[in-house]
């Protein structure tokens, strides 16, 4: 295909004074759709919303290997529009994916410095997400769930059989917990007073008293949380349980929120985990990646049949820098 840029979009934004003119070239073709350096720029604004460094100045091979993901989405796209892959729900959807992104950020107000300090729009980052949206309604209509379900059982199967140490259940240890909770929002007579109290009951505890028979003499003035629990033996709980015999009682731990007393009841050996317990797990795995590899099979014979084309002096020439 021979090298050119196939138009230039003129953009004029008129003021009082004077007026500005965007020229955005056209860098890539994907049959009938272009792909312009704006695209791409907002391509690397938008990974650097989501929280992904990225270099000042972008390489060439940096730029490149970013097109190259919208170009593979461009296909994508086109063959969802020719089969009618629709998105569910579309506003609601994208709405969810936008909250989840600003969710990253402390406050509403630091989400719209950044989208200001990359000069992005919120439609530019909605329409990116409705593409991702169909993207991945795309992957999983045409090759997610049309895998072959006989041969992911058998590949599911295969791979526990050979791989059986993977799922190993490490060992463990059960105790019974009493959570003391103490506000913060208390004066310091008021903590010191709660704090003399778990003191008692743990004195308590430590001379045989049940958990229920202390419970029911602080419940009126602490607030207790019992409760049953098995942690791994190599976490920190797990650890300082571990340590203790078998029916012993820790003393008071500081814990966030307040105290926790604990008491062994049992520790529990690493076990294999039978197939059925795994299976599942195994087998989206499984499908996904048997999925990724029909799907590149199927994006490359698009390429070697479709009408494509990345024009490097454009891609080349200097650009807004992204900050």
């Amino acid at each position: 295909m021979q090298r050119c840029i196939i138009f230039l979009l003129l953009l004029c934004i008129s003021g009082n004074i004077s007026a500005q003119v965007l020229i955005d070239s056209v860098i890539a073709v994907v049959n009938t759709d272009a792909i312009t350096r704006s695209e791409l720029e907002n391509e690397f604004r938008i990974a650097a919303i989501m929280g992904k460094p990225i270099a000042e100045t972008p390489t060439a091979a940096e730029k490149r290997t970013v097109l190259g993901t919208i170009v593979n989405r461009k296909f994508v796209l086109q063959e969802s529009d020719r089969i009618g892959v629709v998105v569910a729900e579309r506003d609601a959807q994208i709405a969810e994916q936008i909250a989840e992104i600003r969710a990253r950020y402390p406050s509403k107000t630091d989400f719209q410095d950044a989208m200001q300090q990359y000069q992005l729009e919120t439609e530019t980052l909605e329409m990116w997400v409705y593409e991702q949206l169909i993207y991945g309604e795309f992957f999983r209509r045409k090759f997610f769930n049309a895998i072959n379900s006989a041969e992911v059982e058998r590949l599911t199967r295969s791979y526990y059989d050979k791989n059986k140490e993977e799922f190993v259940a490490p060992p463990t240890v059960t105790f019974y917990s009493l959570l003391i909770v103490i506000p913060d929002a208390i004066s310091k007579t008021e903590k010191q007073n709660s704090e003399n109290l778990v003191q008692k009951l743990s004195e308590r505890l430590q001379k045989g008293e049940t958990f229920k028979t202390v419970r029911e003499a602080y419940e009126t003035q602490l607030s207790l949380q019992f409760d049953s629990l098995t942690v791994e033996t190599d976490t920190p709980l797990g650890t300082v349980v571990t340590e203790l015999q078998t029916s012993e009682r820790s003393k008071p731990l500081v814990v966030a929120g307040g105290y926790q007393i604990v008491e062994r009841i049992r520790n529990n050996p690493a076990r294999q985990k039978p197939y059925s317990e795994v299976s599942e797990g195994i087998t989206e795995q499984v499908r996904q990646v048997q999925a990724e590899k029909q799907f590149k099979a199927w994006l490359d014979k698009k390429k070697e049949e479709g009408i494509w084309h990345i024009l490097d002096n454009a891609l080349t020439q200097p650009e807004n820098e992204v900050r």
